[in-house]
């Protein structure tokens, strides 16, 4: 049985861009936990008509350790 974990990260007015660095720091700590990425989701929205805030959703996955 397989376990998931949904990591949004967030871009666009206050915190700032996606960067490199931001994203390997996301994928190796889930990984030392032995999450798997099997996904990435992109949604964008517009914030007061003005600003365009993204946010990427990492999907990961896992076996269960109860089993």
């Amino acid at each position: 049985m397989l376990e998931y974990r949904v990591i949004p990260l967030t871009t666009g007015l206050i915190s700032g861009a996606l960067s490199d660095k931001k994203l390997q720091v996301a994928l190796n700590s889930e990984a030392a936990d032995g999450w798997r990425l099997v996904r990435s989701i992109h949604e964008e929205k517009k914030v007061w008509g003005i600003f365009t805030r993204e946010t990427h959703f990492l999907v990961f996955e896992r076996e269960r350790a109860d089993q």
